[in-house]
């Protein structure tokens, strides 16, 4: 039976949200039946954009020799980080290739090839209204079955691509959906999670939605520009003079406790120069000092069962930072040149606002991963890359309103 593209893609980020779902509500430990049902519904998602890719990979043509250049070099420095975790342990290659943060995150550019296809987004808000589907059935379940669903804001993050996008092409009862997972957003935020970079997430997301609303098209650009600048500089002074210079900075002016420092200096005094350049592979690891104090401090001092990570670290929340330990600062520059210039393309090389707001995402998960979201084969990051792809091409960029909504089905 011949699977079009389309079918396949769809299956593809049907089956890792699926994955979300099930390992958010099972939590699989160690090698087993459960872990192995679970974990197969993410390799399938990682062959399908795989083969999705090998497929369509004449349409990288569309885009510039310079795109292609970089695309190329991410794809080939990635299989260079996954070979690098390889071993003839079952255990490492569970881990390698059974974890969202580990080899699959490093291919999620692949997603790319996809999004040189504008159609395809119509499958993706597919996607994301299924998505909010189980979000809301994990709420539910929540109040019955309480197991701490720590990493539920997976399927609730593309909330704020949608905002982004723009609400105005859905009929009223899609927009009552958004704004009850706004809600769910908020109240998880609140009183489960406390996970604080979703609120920057939602708030950096309505900023820039009310920019554009308020705001002529030339200011709006020239505030843009300052925004783009002024990442740049601070990712600059992060990764020469340190990140506690800014953490300073910012405490100078306001009550400030800042709980990412420890993180940047341990892994940079964890590294070797070498290292530095070209990390450890997708299974690399670093000693944690912060981590093993801690641990003493609850077990020994206050006699009580340590819930923490382990002083031997696989990864760290920090998404450049997780790029530095796997692939070390040749993956870090790969990916911050294929950033900015998708950002630049997308902001102000765009005729239409589809192709603006998806360069608007790329700059607000540019400038997130100073902080956190570490590189995932998830969705957030599934949309990243295809995101990408759209706003490189040429083609898109030139059409206006009108015909990009033409191609496109919103609802």
């Amino acid at each position: 039976m011949f699977i079009t593209v389309k079918r396949l893609l769809q299956w593809a980020l049907y089956s890792v949200v699926i994955y979300i779902f099930l390992n958010i509500i099972f939590v699989p430990q160690g090698i087993n039946i459960q872990k192995i049902i679970i974990t197969s519904f993410m390799l399938f998602s990682l062959i399908a954009f795989i083969t999705i890719g090998i497929k369509n990979s004449k349409q990288l043509k569309a885009i510039s020799s310079y795109a292609r250049l970089i695309f190329y070099l991410i794809i080939f420095w990635a299989c260079i980080i996954i070979i690098r975790g390889f071993s003839l342990s079952i255990q490492d290659w569970v881990t390698n290739f059974g974890n969202i943060y580990m080899a699959a995150a490093w291919i999620a550019p692949i997603a790319l090839i996809p999004g040189l296809k504008i159609e395809n987004w119509t499958t993706v808000f597919k996607t994301i209204f299924f998505m909010f589907h189980l979000m809301f059935l994990l709420f539910l379940i929540s109040f019955f079955y309480n197991k701490g669903y720590n990493d539920w804001a997976m399927l609730v993050r593309p909330v704020n691509f949608i905002l982004l996008i723009g609400l105005y092409h859905y009929r009223l009862f899609d927009k009552i959906k958004v704004f009850l997972i706004i809600i769910i957003y908020i109240l998880l935020n609140a009183y489960f999670t406390s996970r604080r970079i979703d609120l920057v997430f939602l708030f950096l997301t309505f900023s820039l939605l009310l920019m554009d609303k308020l705001l002529l098209l030339r200011d709006r650009k020239t505030i843009l520009r300052y925004i783009l600048f002024g990442f740049l500089f601070v990712f600059t002074i992060i990764f020469t003079l340190g990140y506690e210079v800014i953490s300073n900075f910012i405490a100078s002016f306001i009550n400030f406790q800042e709980s990412r420092i420890f993180l940047f200096t341990e892994l940079s005094n964890e590294l070797s120069t070498m290292e530095k350049f070209i990390g450890r592979g997708s299974l690399g690891t670093y000693y944690s000092e912060y981590f093993e104090h801690t641990r003493y401090y609850v077990v020994e001092i206050l006699k009580k069962e340590w819930y923490g990570d382990s002083s031997i670290r696989i990864t760290t929340e920090v998404g450049y930072l997780q790029m530095i330990l796997k692939g070390g600062f040749i993956l870090l520059a790969l990916h911050m040149l294929f950033y900015i210039y998708a950002i630049y393309l997308g902001i102000f090389r765009s005729n239409n606002k589809f192709i603006s707001r998806l360069g608007y995402y790329i700059l607000v998960m540019s400038i997130l991963s100073l902080v956190e979201f570490r590189p995932a084969f998830t969705p957030t990051f599934i949309f990243l890359w295809m995101a990408i792809g759209t706003v490189l091409s040429k083609r898109y960029r030139q059409m206006n309103d009108n015909e990009i909504n033409s191609l496109i089905k919103f609802k």
